[in-house]
């Protein structure tokens, strides 16, 4: 990586923290110019739109990276697709226990709870983000055999299953409805064959 894009980077990264824990509305520029350490002309140079632009681009970065580490580290664990999410709450439960900030999935939430409030052009950068999710799980599904119609119904069940569990969880800062879900999913993901 080009010292450009490093810069590119940890504006995304440090934005994306303090969007994660103030909302967008609770952070300036000048709060990130200042986490990052760069001039104020320096973000202008990465993102000319200013703090929208900003935002747009923490919602794709977020939803990139977690997708590759969806990919990576839970969809690689199995074909059987109730050990899969019910490996992936698992992850979850401990990402909460562990206190763990910055959680991609919920950085994504939050942009785009607060995102029909702050310009068309985030509140469509999250909607497109949320089909995009779906669209993983459901290509996770058909994967794991099943077909593409039930494939779209039950990765929209998993999707709300999950992150509600996860928002949930993360409010309470207690795991165990991410834990049950490994109870429920055997019940509500009937067998692909």
């Amino acid at each position: 990586m080009n010292h450009s894009a490093e810069k590119r980077e940890m504006i995304l990264e440090k934005a994306s923290t303090l969007f994660s824990q103030k909302g967008y509305f609770g952070v300036g520029i000048n709060e990130i110019v200042s986490a990052c350490d760069i001039p104020k002309g320096s973000f202008y140079h990465y993102f000319p739109g200013g703090k929208n632009q900003l935002a747009v681009a923490v919602v794709h970065d977020a939803y990139d990276k977690m997708e590759m580490g969806i990919r990576k580290n839970i969809f690689s664990v199995s074909d059987n697709a109730v050990e899969v999410f019910c490996w992936m709450a698992e992850c979850l439960a401990r990402d909460i226990e562990n206190g763990r900030e910055g959680l991609k999935s919920l950085i994504i939430t939050f942009m785009g709870i607060e995102a029909t409030y702050i310009s068309e052009e985030l509140d469509a950068a999250s909607k497109e983000v949320y089909r995009k999710w779906e669209v993983l799980y459901r290509e996770k599904l058909m994967a794991c055999g099943y077909d593409e119609m039930h494939a779209d119904h039950y990765s929209k069940m998993l999707l709300t299953l999950i992150h509600g569990n996860l928002i949930s969880c993360w409010i309470s800062k207690d795991s165990t409805n991410l834990r049950n879900i490994k109870n429920l999913l055997p019940n509500l993901l009937p067998d692909e064959n």
